[in-house]
């Protein structure tokens, strides 16, 4: 535990030497008087040096490069001017950062995606090499498959046209089954067949029961198709259905009766929950025909071009027996039928595929094969009875159709009876490798910008009623009053340690120490009689208000020298040296103030006394 401890004191250390580092770098910044250009002004950069931490923190790399002086402002207005040309400066400069930034997080942003995608690509490039080579095996095996099938075209079950099947429909316990019209309960359902005319004992009522028990076995809804009213019947959940390696997730069947002779207007039938299973129906022992159309849907839920896929229509039963053709048949099918060789089943060129016997089911009528010989799930001879069609387009229409047949099963589904019939394999598709993101070049150079300001001194002469007297005549032995003006310190001024006024007075004034310090209360005064030096020291609490806020302009209040001029016929002339922080010093213009001479007969000689 105490290595644990240390360890992380010692990385917090590390990590606060790495932010103090970056903290004297950027942002703690330094200002000085400078003797010759006088008071250093900062420009708030706050925001420059937020924009470089955080262009720094996204993998800019930012280099500091070396400080721009600006000059040295003498006037308030050329301050304003030069920190205004700063300011947009340093706008710019955080433009140019964050666009930095912006272009290196939406590089990571994509670099973060682009290491996902790779990763994913990566596994999926090897689950497409391992695919590939069971495709390039298959393909092999069906070109052999093919290959045979050509060779036997013209033998009995094969199809005359060889094609491949790319659909796999056979069979889904689990879908999930509605439809669009009444459903009967078992006996209610038994009993309107028996309310249609078939009473208990009639075939077609026998035939009901059979249908019903199916129902309750294999699971199916039980309804009535009438005559030109479409029923829908919906399947979701489809879990092992596909065409051409596309996942089939639903499938919608409408069936519309079109045909149905012998004055009725409705037919018993029973619709499957296993799509493949699809329809008992009965055609009463007349002539029933129904329109079913069918659409099958991808997992976009959007409808699947089914185009080249084989379904199957088989089964399809017909006999003649004492004069009455017993028929079952498929017609208008919208796609192309396939004829298989030996079958009784072909297209008769009018749409219509029929036995092309009268009978396919017995001998005696003209069958090759007895019915049970062909015409069971197990049998080598299912082709018999069967015809193929090849689809087009999105929508597959076809119309079943029995005549005398009373009791008929059609189930639509891809169980082809041809022979020999080889499902093609479905390339996989290669993955698409993701592309890299470039990476910006991620330099960006800032710098700061120096300002220095001058602050003018003003010496002023005033008489005893603070009138400005410079250049002007006085008696001798009048007040005269020297100030030591100075203009206000501006915001941004750095800040101030020292202000000392330094005033060496004329001969022949006669200062007045304690009514100085009382005209300046916020210096200390310290006179030299010999020397004749008058130095104010600007007091702690003055230093303190003029650096209490250094945005905001500090005033400068102005040391007051007050005496007397005891000479007469002299010119006093004076000026003063203001320093600032022991290194800036600044000089005043000198002002003048001149006593007259006793009145005399000979020409006056005056004498001129100066600091």
């Amino acid at each position: 535990m105490k290595r644990i401890a240390l360890k992380k004191a010692a990385a917090f250390g590390m990590s606060l030497l790495m932010v103090l580092s970056v903290i004297s770098r950027n942002t703690i910044s330094t200002f000085a008087i400078d003797s010759n250009k006088g008071i250093e002004m900062s420009v708030d950069r706050t925001k420059l040096d937020k924009s470089v931490a955080d262009a720094k923190s996204s993998g800019v790399k930012v280099t500091k490069g070396a400080d721009i002086d600006k000059g040295t402002a003498k006037t308030k207005a050329e301050l304003n001017a030069k920190k205004a040309e700063i300011i947009a400066d340093y706008n710019q400069q955080i433009q140019e950062l964050n666009n930095a930034k912006l272009a290196m997080d939406k590089y990571n942003e994509d670099k973060k995606a682009y290491d996902e995608a790779k990763k994913k690509y990566d596994e999926a490039l090897a689950k497409y090499t391992i695919a590939k080579k069971k495709y390039d095996d298959a393909m092999i095996e069906y070109n052999k498959a093919m290959e045979e099938l050509e060779k036997k075209k013209k033998e009995d079950g094969y199809l005359e046209e060889p094609n491949p099947q790319t659909l796999l429909f056979n069979s889904e316990p689990n879908a999930r089954p509605s439809v669009n019209t009444k459903t009967y309960r078992s006996t209610d359902w038994v009993n309107a067949v028996e309310q249609m005319g078939y009473p208990k004992g009639s075939e077609i009522y026998n035939i009901a029961l059979k249908y019903n028990r199916y129902s309750l076995d294999e699971g199916a809804y039980r309804v009535f198709l009438e005559k030109d009213k479409t029923v829908t019947a919906y399947y979701s959940n489809l879990q092992k259905s596909y065409f051409n390696g596309k996942k089939i997730i639903r499938i919608e069947y409408k069936f519309t009766l079109r045909k149905l002779t012998g004055g009725k207007n409705k037919i018993p039938a029973i619709l499957y929950y296993d799509p493949t299973k699809t329809i008992n129906y009965s055609d009463l022992g007349e002539n029933a025909e129904i329109e079913m159309e069918t659409v099958f849907y991808g997992e976009d839920n959007k409808p699947i071009d089914m185009t080249g896929a084989l379904v199957s229509f088989s089964s399809l039963n017909r006999d003649y027996d004492k004069g009455v053709d017993r028929s079952e048949y498929v017609r208008d099918f919208n796609g192309k039928l396939l004829q298989i060789h030996g079958s009784s089943i072909r297209d008769n060129g009018n749409g219509v595929a029929i036995s092309s016997t009268r009978s396919n089911e017995h001998v005696k009528n003209g069958s090759r094969f007895e019915v049970v010989a062909w015409d069971t799930p197990n049998s080598p001879n299912k082709w018999y009875g069967a015809i193929v069609g090849k689809t087009i387009g999105k929508t597959i229409k076809v119309t079943f159709g029995a005549k005398n047949r009373k009791a008929i099963w059609f189930s639509f589904n891809s169980d082809i009876k041809a022979l020999g019939v080889p499902v093609k394999p479905v390339e996989p598709e290669k993955p698409t490798p993701p592309k890299e993101p470039q990476k910006p070049d991620g330099k960006v150079a800032y710098h700061y910008n120096r300002l220095f300001y001058q602050p003018s001194v003003e010496k002023k002469v005033n008489d005893q009623n603070n009138t400005d007297i410079n250049n002007g005549t006085v008696q001798t032995g009048s007040v005269v009053k020297f100030v030591l003006n100075t203009s206000d310190f501006p915001a941004g001024h750095e800040k101030i340690e020292s202000l000392v006024f330094k005033d060496t007075l004329p001969s022949g004034y006669e200062v007045n120490v304690e009514g100085t310090k009382q005209a300046s209360p916020d210096y200390d005064i310290t006179y030299n009689a010999a020397t004749r030096l008058m130095t104010f020291t600007a007091k702690a609490g003055l230093i303190n208000r003029i650096n209490s806020d250094l945005n905001k302009d500090a005033e400068v209040p102005a040391p007051v020298i007050t005496g007397k001029v005891t000479k007469e016929g002299t010119t006093y002339k004076n000026d003063f040296d203001l320093t600032i922080n022991n290194d800036y010093t600044i000089k005043s213009k000198p002002v003048k103030v001149h006593t007259p001479t006793k009145p005399k007969k000979e020409v006056f000689k005056g004498t001129t006394t100066t600091n």
